[in-house]
């Protein structure tokens, strides 16, 4: 399974560009803050393609916070000679986690449901417990 799920802030604005099949596609970098570790982060390429790109290009700048999902896809290619690797994440949904003014809002906008204006997030379900209604010696692990 290959799935990645970021949250992050755009280290510049978005590259919203159209292929020549006029397909759109955008590229963009994260800034990932790592877990336990203050002040460091990690960036991360990802690129978007279709409708998801035109809604980065339009509605998002460099640092506004963000969700993304995606998976990882590695590139290789040689440059003057040289082989090298990169890494992207290509996008496949992308949440807007703050307002255009940059306060934390709980509005979410998801390119896989995007209406004219911002939703609101839908309330968490509680669940009730589950119980342990199986036989332990049933699994070998």
């Amino acid at each position: 399974m290959n799935l990645v799920i970021l949250t992050g802030r755009l280290t510049r604005d978005p590259e919203l560009k159209f292929g020549q099949s006029g397909k759109a596609y955008s590229r963009f970098s994260l800034a990932v803050d790592r877990p336990f570790a203050k002040g460091e982060a990690d960036f991360i390429n990802c690129v978007a393609f279709g409708k998801t790109a035109e809604l980065i290009g339009e509605y998002l700048r460099k640092g506004r916070k963000v969700g993304v999902q995606g998976r990882i896809q590695m590139n290789r290619y040689e440059m003057n000679g040289e082989k090298r690797t990169s890494y992207d994440v290509l996008v496949d949904t992308v949440e807007f986690l703050e307002s255009k003014n940059g306060a934390v809002d709980d509005s979410s906008l998801s390119s896989g449901n995007y209406s004219d204006g911002y939703q609101k997030a839908a309330e968490p379900v509680k669940s009730a417990p589950v119980g342990n209604d199986f036989d332990d010696d049933e699994f070998p692990f």
